[in-house]
């Protein structure tokens, strides 16, 4: 299997240093058992809701396109593109009530169609994540990429998912303007069954963010336990010159490995958030439709109001981690600042002159989904829903 991912450095009765590797591989824990079930679970909903084509093969340990879940998937495509249709050209006989859920029904509805025209090239990226999950386990010797932290985003993820759901009482008060109460109750349980659709790939959008996370985290441990042994190595100064270019060679080889690892996941990354790209782009403005059309009168409205708030929220947060562990200086700056071997050194500049030293940006067509776009966008829906606000509170009490 070739050299081990890090080394443990340990004096014998000689006085020399040995390097030590670990025998077999760790089992899975429970946690890292609870969240795979988690996320195959979230995958589950998705294929019974026709939004994913895909299968995962336990025999080859890949995933692979499904025929009946592509024709189940069209069929389901087929209906709700009908069925909105009808229902956004009813609107009109109704336009200034129902304008945001017209509008937010026609962004759904690209995002559908353009998550099924796309299918084939999501697999190809799910199995370069899992070699590339393969390669990072091998690495650090054990199963157990996922921590707390990283089950915590993912139910946050599930509870984000929720929390959106329970707009449709919102929608279900300003649909029965346009509709009678029959067709009402029909079309709001289709409306919803839209709107998981919807939610469901942006969820699947954030679980493979959490997924790059944990890699990137599990990489810096790894990185980190290198340049420990690098330390240790350097207090064994009593060592011959052939062990000690032994113990060298072989640090040296596995840091090659580690920084060319680093770089695929890095570009892998970049390829998953330019594939969502224009999920994000219509995730964002179903989100500030609210604060445009909105006014929040009552309770429900202000709830209304800080749902949408906290989505956009999280979703920034999930694209500031991402950013934050995918800098390969946070754990690899200071290991190659305090190697001391002259070829040890030449190789990881090398490498590192060929790689990339810059983090993760998610953009979206040129603009990037940062803090301060996040600022602006809050700015100016807390204006837009201030306005409307005041706009009511005048109708309400006219002079």
């Amino acid at each position: 299997m070739g050299h081990p991912p890090f080394t443990s450095l340990k004096g014998g009765k000689s006085g020399f240093g040995s390097i030590v590797w670990p025998s077999a591989m760790r089992e899975v824990n429970l946690l890292n058992r609870f969240t795979r079930q988690f996320l195959f679970l979230i995958v589950l909903v998705t294929q019974i809701c026709g939004v994913t084509t895909f299968v995962y093969n336990s025999k080859a340990q890949c995933f692979r396109h499904s025929g009946f879940l592509r024709f189940y998937s069209s069929l389901v495509l087929i209906f709700l593109t009908l069925f909105l249709m009808v229902t956004t050209s009813k609107m009109f006989d109704n336009l200034q009530a129902v304008w945001p859920y017209a509008v937010g029904s026609v962004v759904m509805l690209v995002v559908r169609i353009q998550g099924f025209l796309e299918s084939a090239e999501i697999v190809e990226l799910l199995n370069q994540m899992l070699r590339m999950m393969r390669q990072v386990n091998l690495m650090a010797r054990h199963p157990n990429l996922f921590r707390l932290k990283h089950l915590l985003l993912l139910l946050l993820a599930l509870q984000n998912l929720l929390r959106s759901l329970n707009t449709i009482v919102g929608i279900n008060k300003r649909s029965a303007e346009a509709y009678d109460t029959l067709l009402n109750s029909v079309v709001l349980l289709i409306v919803l069954a839209v709107l998981l659709s919807f939610l469901l790939q942006i969820t699947i959008n954030i679980c493979l963010f959490v997924v790059l996370i944990a890699t990137y985290s599990e990489l810096h441990h790894c990185t980190r336990r290198i340049s420990n042994d690098m330390d240790k190595l350097r207090l064994y100064s009593v060592l011959e010159s052939g062990q000690f270019m032994v113990l060298v060679k072989q640090l040296q080889g596995i840091t090659e490995k580690l920084i060319r690892l680093h770089h695929n996941v890095f570009r892998i990354t970049v390829r998953i958030t330019r594939h969502f790209r224009f999920h994000w782009l219509c995730a964002i403005i179903y989100g500030l439709i609210p604060f445009f059309s909105l006014t929040a009168k009552d309770q429900n409205g202000f709830y209304f109001l800080i749902i949408s708030a906290l989505n956009i929220i999280f979703q920034w947060t999930i694209f500031a981690i991402l950013s934050r562990e995918s800098r390969i200086t946070r754990s690899l700056c200071t290991f190659y600042l305090t190697n001391y071997h002259m070829e040890t050194a030449r190789t990881i500049d090398e490498l590192l002159h060929q790689e990339i030293w810059e983090r993760i940006t998610v953009t979206i067509y040129g603009i990037t989904l940062d803090t301060k776009l996040l600022f602006k966008l809050l700015s100016i829906s807390a204006f837009c829903a201030f306005v409307n606000r005041l706009e009511y509170l005048h109708i309400q009490c006219p002079q």
